[in-house]
């Protein structure tokens, strides 16, 4: 297995050099050629994987498992007994409700969310399900990824490719037909270690009714976020920029583009919280209320949502339903929620910034002068598209 991947990973590096050597041409408009020796092509593809898996794994952990317990923790409230003042003491003041006054004083008070702090849910996971805990699904993960792809690609090749909105169809379509996989998934997660295997987790095949429609909306609301996006790049003329128009550009030129640049920004944050945000939340909500009975959550949660779930002995479906599911996620949630994505980004462009300049310096060695003339070449190859490109 090591042969093998080591054998596909050296033919990849290989093929990459060759499309950036066909790529780019220099002076005489003919091709650079790019000699990586082989022991520098099995470093940059190490350190490849080694940086991929890092970023994958912190990515996991922090968007899809601490970010789903976010989305179904209820803070819980706790009782604090504190005993009265020796000042306040009834039999010194002949006060005559001593029977009333005599006993601790009782408080109720709502503990702080685990979820609140990244290290504190990371802490809780190891304390109730391991060191491994961080990766908790993992394997239901990649098992809804793959299959959901696959099906994806079946679809998309089935659908006509003139029908209008037929990714919106393709996507919602793969969604919908492996809803129980993700609840599945969603199950492991935010419960308690089990040795019940992640097919076991699956809610039965009723439940699909209460699915479906969240499924679907989540995957078509990152669609609609990118539609939207795109479409405000053309509204704004974003996309007749050039580098000969940006080289004429003065004092307000520069103003009037970041003004547009930062309008855009705010827009893809706009649809995100928005859009896409409560869609992602909707989903997990409903199926964390499809939790078995026998199943318990490793942080506090309200099964009956506010009393918006009706059980199924009493006549109810059992499930939330999809408006309450996000009606039931207060502002508080919510800005506990958002918070915690903005800390992600954060910690994801720490990690990167770390990880880039050990690439940067490991093809600075393996290439050694050769990476600053291919470079040069590829400036020089940008300008002259640039002159010749026309709108």
């Amino acid at each position: 297995m090591v042969g093998y991947v080591g054998h596909v990973g050296h033919a990849l590096v290989r093929r990459g050099v060759q499309a950036a050597s066909e790529g780019f041409k220099n002076g005489d408009g003919k091709p650079v050629e790019i000699k990586i020796p082989g022991w520098g092509q099995a470093l940059l593809f190490t350190t490849f994987i080694v940086f991929t898996v890092i970023l994958s794994s912190l990515e996991y952990t922090l968007k899809d498992v601490v970010a789903t317990l976010a989305m179904v923790e209820s803070p819980s409230a706790e009782i604090a007994l504190t005993s009265p003042p020796e000042d306040a003491d009834p039999l010194m003041k002949n006060d005559g409700n001593v029977e009333e006054n005599a006993g601790p004083n009782v408080t109720l008070v709502r503990a702080k969310p685990i979820t609140s702090k990244i290290r504190t849910t990371l802490r809780h996971l190891k304390s109730q399900a391991g060191p491994l805990s961080k990766w908790r699904g993992l394997v239901p993960f990649i098992f809804y990824n793959f299959t959901h792809a696959f099906v994806t690609k079946i679809l998309d090749a089935v659908i006509p490719g003139f029908i209008p909105g037929r990714f919106f169809i393709f996507s919602s379509l793969s969604a919908v037909l492996l809803a129980r996989v993700h609840a599945a998934w969603t199950h492991t997660v935010i419960s308690m270690p089990s040795n019940k295997r992640f097919w076991r987790r699956m809610p039965p095949a009723s439940s699909w009714r209460q699915l479906a429609l969240p499924a679907a909306v989540k995957a078509c609301a990152g669609y609609a976020s990118l539609y939207v996006a795109v479409g405000f790049v053309y509204v704004l003329r974003l996309n007749r920029l050039n580098g000969n128009e940006l080289a004429t550009y003065k004092g307000v030129d520069w103003f009037l583009l970041a003004l547009r640049v930062t309008s855009l920004v705010a827009v893809v944050l706009l649809s995100a919280l928005f859009v896409t945000l409560p869609a992602i939340v909707t989903l997990v909500r409903v199926e964390a209320s499809l939790l078995p009975e026998d199943s318990e959550c490793i942080v506090p949660f309200d099964r009956s949502f506010a009393g918006k779930v009706v059980p199924a002995i009493l006549g109810g479906s059992g499930a939330i339903g999809f408006v309450d599911a996000w009606r039931s996620f207060n502002w508080e949630a919510r800005r506990r929620l958002v918070f915690l994505y903005v800390k992600i980004t954060l910690v994801m462009f720490a990690v990167m910034i770390i990880l880039m300049p050990i690439m940067v310096f490991e093809i600075w060695v393996v290439m050694g002068p050769a990476l600053q003339k291919l470079v040069a070449d590829a400036q020089g190859q940008v300008s002259a598209q640039g002159e010749m490109h026309t709108w």
